[in-house]
């Protein structure tokens, strides 16, 4: 949440505790009661979405811990496959599998995914040569299962970033509804109450009124300045 919807919140649950200490006035008015239930039920379900919206994630880490497993296996195979091209003079393969850990690790993500790829069709391919060096089949499926977690772990990151817009938009509606829970009904039902509960609708009122904590904050922070001579 910004810092206007959690002023909001914060007036949202001051107004609700007013309401409470004052149940016994507006809870007969059957009306009233159900627009509380409804004004706390909103105010649970946005923190509710905020929370999902701000739990961090390790969907960034997941992505480094797989590219740095994907680049270990993908230098070794890399190193196997460039004997066999040296010995059999295959310049194509000599191109594909000559590049050092540095050089893996300042491909772009697709880079490094293409390159995996390309790595792991000529392992595939040549798995009789490979065995000569004692690269066994183990090792070509541990190139093609950390290609794959990679390949999983680089949509993450985008995944999340939907799953955060959805909890914005729904916070958007959820206070929409909440104002208009507040605004429309429980406003206008306390008034109702002014000639013979004064003091109710004033602390209500007062409940009522936003504060900007952050800049309450800043303000406590100012100093002023000692007069030099």
């Amino acid at each position: 949440m910004n810092n206007v919807q959690t002023n909001r919140v914060t007036m949202y649950k001051t107004t609700i505790a007013v309401l409470d200490e004052n149940n016994a006035i507006w809870n007969p008015m059957a009306p009233f009661a159900d627009a509380v239930t409804r004004l706390k039920n909103k105010v649970s379900a946005i923190d509710t979405a905020a929370q999902k919206q701000e739990t961090p994630t390790g969907a960034t880490l997941d992505k480094a811990g797989a590219r740095e497993a994907l680049e270990d296996v993908l230098f070794l195979m890399c190193e196997a496959l460039g004997v066999l091209a040296h010995t059999s003079n295959n310049r194509d393969l000599m191109a594909l599998t000559d590049i050092t850990r540095s050089g893996i690790d300042k491909l772009d993500v697709e880079g490094l995914s293409n390159r995996a790829t390309l790595v792991l069709a000529q392992a595939n391919a040549r798995k009789t040569e490979l065995a000569t060096l004692h690269v066994t089949q183990a090792n070509i499926d541990e190139l093609s299962q950390a290609l794959q977690d990679y390949n999983e772990a680089k949509v993450g990151p985008r995944q999340v970033a939907v799953e955060r817009m959805v909890q914005t938009e729904s916070l958007s509606s959820l206070f929409r509804e909440a104002n208009g829970i507040v605004r429309n009904e429980i406003d206008p039902m306390v008034n109702l109450f002014s000639r013979t509960h004064p003091q109710f609708v004033s602390n209500y009122q007062s409940a009522r009124v936003i504060v900007d904590r952050a800049a309450t904050r800043s303000a406590a922070k100012t100093t002023t300045p000692i007069p030099t001579a």
